[in-house]
This record gives C-alpha cells, sequence and structure tokens, in this order.
C-alpha cells in the first residue's frame, strides 16, 4: 500500500512540473509578444484613416503606444493563443484633423481591451474578439 501511495504521489509531482514547463508560474514560459512593437493597418477590416499612425509595443507584460491622438499605456497577460489586455490609460490631448481621428482612437483602445485571443501569421499580429478580427497590424520599427 505504501508503495502504491509513494508512486501516485511521484506521478502527481511529475504532472504538476510538466504543467508548470508548459505554462510558467502564472502564464507562459515564452511570450511570442514580448519585446515586439506593431503598426495598425486596419480596424475591423478598415483602413485606418490616411496619415494616423497608431502602434503598439509589447514588453514583458507591459503594453505601450501611440493610438492616433494620444499615447496610451497598460498591462497584457498571454497564456496560449489567448490574450488579455488589462488597465488602459490614455493621455488626453485632443485631435481635430483629419475628420474621425478622435472616433478612430476610441474605437482602436476600444478593440484593444475586448481582444481576447490573437494569431501571428504572414508577418501581421491579428487581434481577435469571439474568434473574429478587431485590429490588424504589421511590424514597425
Amino acid at each position: 500500500m505504501r508503495r502504491r501511495w509513494v508512486l501516485s504521489v511521484a506521478a502527481l509531482e511529475f504532472a504538476v512540473l510538466v504543467l508548470a514547463g508548459c505554462h510558467g508560474v502564472g502564464g507562459p514560459v515564452s511570450d511570442s509578444l514580448d519585446g515586439t512593437s506593431w503598426l495598425v493597418v486596419s480596424l475591423e477590416d478598415k483602413a485606418s484613416l490616411p496619415g494616423i499612425k497608431m502602434t503598439a509595443v509589447f514588453d514583458t507584460s507591459k503594453l505601450h503606444g501611440f493610438s492616433g491622438c494620444n499615447q496610451f499605456g497598460g498591462s497584457y497577460t498571454v497564456i496560449g493563443d489567448r490574450i488579455r489586455i488589462n488597465e488602459l490609460q490614455s493621455t488626453l490631448m485632443a485631435c481635430l484633423a483629419p475628420e474621425g481621428a478622435m472616433d478612430q482612437e476610441q474605437k482602436f483602445l476600444t478593440l484593444l481591451s475586448a481582444s481576447d485571443s490573437y494569431r501571428l501569421a504572414d508577418g501581421h499580429l491579428r487581434l481577435l474578439h469571439s474568434g473574429q478580427v478587431v485590429l490588424d497590424f504589421i511590424p514597425h520599427d
């Protein structure tokens, strides 16, 4: 009986170590977005307004960038292909031109916060909400 219990404990410890190796403590071992910078090309399949650059930089669980008129920052966590973007804050500058710039900025920040998964493919970062691509990015220097 004692031997069976020892084997069971050993098997449980092995399973825990395997799972910890896959996900690490509090998240994945490797975050494929860490250290990357992206430029928005479309919001819900509509091109961003001409002359407005919106960016997102992922850096060690911190997210920051430019939303068209303002700087923003927040945090993010990744587990597998799931992403959670939290605590977004933004400066409060107003942009009068081009027309629609402020609406686009608000939409960008809303879609960023609503994203629940992501895909990296064909040189693009695509953020999704409920399986639908809401933001499409290309690499940015």
